[in-house]
């Protein structure tokens, strides 16, 4: 018996392609968003791996400064004084270069002689490959043997190294084996040269970045105490992961983002599955009156949903690979472009990337079948083969479906505001928003119904009224059609707002903090320094009005990683306050009295406390040191935030006086090109000076921005398929149920263009409907994204900007859509067969 209901099952299935293809295809669009992400993220996992592989090597801990350099003499100490073997000096700097395809690299300096302990290069001469020699006539540097290849690099040929604008001319001596020139490797992301070479490259004296070293616990508190001030010893995989917890909450929300994708997945699966049943509710309650148990039906309905499931996961996984090897590379470019640089980027695809997918697709496939599946099981005969019973089902449990609606609402909230779950998991929270949201749907649409019934019977037409009505007496199909359209649309909105809302915000941020008419700044990245001639020079031209110069620094952070700390000599930046300890204006006098400000970022990323009077520590040149807070300011400054402090904190605590970057205002925007022009004569052939426009910087950090927010349009549209696909689901599968009444209204005299605009209309109904319901929906989800989602995930805030623009444009998506997706059944309900039709059985 059981076997045939299966025969009976499939044959049904294969009748109905489209119906069928309509199912397979949500799970692949759902299999295919984790499947993508998940490759994206494995994918900066091992690019992050094979990035510092060769950085960190097997060391324990690592000497580090607190701007970055240390004495190389001290290095000499931890060998004479202390007798520790295990260590080595390393010098890293991130360069460019055009003979190798204008990637960035980490020029690498280390001391041969101490490397045996950390990393294993092994070099190439002649045909073989031995361990690490980089002697060589004249002083040069090593690539990898993949890059150079893959480049066409000769040896002894020169090659120019770029920091910034500035180029350093060297050649190369040797080549690094990295095995298989077929696969990633670590020293593919790697110029390597040996110590003395690094320190004439970079100009950095008798000073190297770091030291690593393999220490046993006896061993560090000897080191510690022969550090001097402003050196620190450091774990180095706690550093790592400083460093990598930078881009965690970027891929936290790519998780969002699959996760949501996913959702989406599964209202088109149950949408899908409910229809069929529905439509096979007379075949059921034939089946059940010869015999069929309910197990049988329950049976027979899920097992299709998961060989449905099994090949639109498999389908969707071929897809989600494609997408995903797509995706590596802008998500890289955005993790460096934002967090830290990946010197080796490769796409990885594991196998249990493609198991995590494929189980998701047939568990979430599961899932939306049991309540359809229990439906048609546990239903008599008779009622089955009744569409009026489900009818009065749906109408009679609507108080239900609204206490339940508005409990998981409740539910949804409280976790957003009171329990304080990790990032992730925020998003369990928004699915029991739409979960909620979609019970309360059918009660809403009766209301709306019952509102606005008194226009539609004075001013509405004979098909509208008919059509309106029709939505009412089929609710407990267009109520699903209407919850699913309107999580689609909610999506469209919050994401939508959210991003909107972002951009608003970063370019209030660039406007007040990277502003002026002309900014003019160092491209020498070894030596960033301004002359206070030039300062001069600038402050007396007549059509200069204002000029703000400062200082950036870059400083070592135990918590952070890195800090950048800002010292002006006058401030003109416009500040979006978040928390002060006094009123704004006085700012400048806490400043003075040597407090500092700190960024948003910086507070979180430090656990800074307003309310119990917190200090912060920073490394400086004297030590750790704490420092009383003033203010918080929005900021959307990566890494690990920033911090401005006055001009003699800057210059007592790291030793630093210099300007490296001005602010220039001026009388008008039209003698912005002119003094551009002025300023550049005034500067020295031999300097290394950008002088540019403010509105070019604010439009190279908004093409970053909308780089990021790539995978949102990416949403944004994968919502507008999803949503296509599944009105076009329901109202096919609602164009069968009501091909008898079809026919009997053809057979009143009822034209075929009447019927099918009647089906538009139903269409765009249902779109109006799910549209204004979206509407509050979409406002709240944008609300969690941004004030709880992004606020827990990245540590900043912005305001929400409202706009009636998204808002009409979402609206008219939904009617759009719905009216779009009811062309083809409208056509073929203008065909009805009238015999056919009223045919009885």
């Amino acid at each position: 018996m059981t076997s045939v209901l299966f025969k009976i099952c499939f044959r049904l299935s294969l009748r109905h392609p489209l119906r069928t293809a309509l199912m397979t295809l949500g799970i692949a669009i759902g299999v295919a968003g984790v499947i993508a992400i998940d490759i994206s993220k494995t994918s900066i996992t091992k690019s992050f791996e094979l990035s510092t592989s060769a950085l960190t090597s097997r060391s324990t801990h690592q000497i580090v400064g607190s701007d970055f350099t240390i004495p190389q003499h001290i290095f000499t100490q931890l060998r004479t004084q202390l007798g520790i073997k295990a260590s080595a000096p390393v010098i890293t700097r991130h360069v460019n270069t055009d003979q190798l395809g204008n990637n960035t690299f980490t020029l690498m300096g280390i001391d041969p002689f101490s490397e045996s302990h950390f990393r294993s290069f092994e070099t190439i001469k002649g045909d073989r490959s031995r361990p690490l020699d980089l002697s060589s006539d004249r002083p040069g540097v090593l690539i990898s043997r993949r890059n150079a290849r893959q480049f066409n690099v000769k040896l002894n040929r020169p090659i120019y190294l770029r920091f910034g604008n500035k180029e350093i001319k060297t050649i190369v001596a040797g080549f690094i084996d990295t095995g298989d020139v077929n696969s990633r490797n670590p020293a593919d992301g790697v110029i390597l040269t040996d110590i003395a070479t690094a320190q004439e490259l970079l100009q950095l004296g008798d000073h190297i970045t770091r030291i690593d070293l393999l220490l046993h616990k006896d061993d560090i508190d000897k080191v510690r105490q022969i550090l001097p001030k402003g050196v620190f010893l450091v774990e180095t995989n706690k550093q790592n992961q400083v460093v990598r917890g930078l881009s965690q909450s970027f891929e936290t929300s790519l998780t969002a983002f699959s996760m949501l994708a996913l959702f989406m997945g599964i209202f088109l699966i149950y949408n899908t599955v409910s229809f069929s049943v529905a439509r096979r509710r007379h075949i059921n309650g034939t089946l059940k009156a010869l015999g069929a148990s309910g197990r049988q039906i329950f049976l027979m309905v899920i097992l299709e949903v998961f060989l449905f499931s099994l090949v639109g996961s498999i389908l969707g996984a071929l897809l989600g690979i494609g997408l995903g090897k797509g995706a590596v590379n802008a998500v890289c470019t955005t993790v460096s472009d934002m967090y830290f640089v990946l010197t080796v980027s490769q796409t990885h695809i594991s196998s249990m990337t493609i198991l995590k997918g494929v189980l998701a697709g047939i568990t979430a496939s599961f899932l939306a079948s049991i309540f359809p599946a229990l439906k048609a099981s546990r239903a008599i005969p008779i009622t089955l083969m009744q569409r009026s019973a489900s009818e009065r089902a749906v109408q009679n449990k609507i108080p239900i479906f609204m206490v339940t609606g508005l409990l998981l609402i409740s539910c949804a909230f409280m976790i957003f505001k009171i329990v304080a779950l990790p990032p992730a998991y925020d998003f369990i929270g928004v699915f029991i928003l739409f979960l909620g949201s979609s019970f309360l749907a059918p009660g809403f649409v009766l209301l709306i119904s019952w509102a606005s019934s008194g226009l539609v019977q004075k001013y509405g037409k004979v098909l509208f009224k008919m059509a309106a009505r029709n939505i009412v007496r089929s609710l407990s199909r267009t109520s699903v059609l209407i919850a699913s359209l309107m999580v689609m649309v909610s999506v469209f909105i919050g994401i939508e707002i959210m991003t909107k809302s972002f951009r608003a915000s970063i370019e209030t941020w660039v406007d007040g903090h990277i502003g002026g008419d002309i900014n003019v700044s160092s491209t020498n990245e070894l030596d960033r320094r301004l002359d206070f001639d030039l300062l001069e020079q600038i402050q007396k031209l007549p059509q200069v009005t204002e000029l703000s110069a400062y200082n950036i620094h870059r400083i070592y952070s135990v918590v952070a990683g890195e800090v950048h700390i800002f010292s002006y000599i006058k401030d003109l930046s416009e500040k979006q306050w978040t928390w002060t300890v006094q009123g704004p204006d006085k700012m400048e006098t806490f400043l003075e009295q040597g407090w500092i400000l700190v960024s948003e970022i910086f507070a979180r990323k430090h656990a800074f406390n307003p309310e119990n009077e917190d200090t912060v520590t920073l490394e400086t040149m004297q030590g750790p040191v704490q420092f009383k807070v003033a203010g918080v300011f929005r900021d959307f400054f990566m890494g690990g935030g920033r911090a401005i402090v006055s001009r003699n904190v800057m210059k007592k605590y790291w030793g630093i006086d210099e300007i490296t970057s001005m602010q220039i205002f001026l009388n008008s925007r039209d003698e912005i090109e002119p003094t551009i022009h002025r300023i550049k004569e005034m500067i020295p052939g031999t300097k290394m000076i950008k002088v540019v426009s403010g509105q070019s910087i604010k439009q190279k950090i908004l093409s970053v921005f909308d780089k990021t927010f790539a995978i949102t349009i990416a949403l944004q549209i994968l919502t507008a398929i999803v949503a296509f696909t599944g009105i076009l689901n329901s109202v096919m599968a609602l164009l069968v149920e009501r091909k008898k009444e079809l026919g009997i209204l053809r057979a009143c005299g009822a034209k075929s263009d009447q019927v099918g605009r009647m089906m538009i209309m139903e269409c765009g109904i249902n779109g109006f409907l799910s549209g204004v319901l979206a509407l509050p929906l979409g406002v709240f989800l944008a609300w969690v994204l941004i004030d709880i989602i992004n606020q827990r995930s990245f540590g900043w805030s912005y305001d929400m900007v409202l706009s009636m623009g998204i808002l009409l444009q979402a609206l008219l998506l939904s009617v759009g859509a719905a009216g779009i997706a009811g062309i083809i059944p409208a056509f073929q309900a203008g065909r009805t067969n009238i015999s056919r039709a009223l045919h009885m059985e």
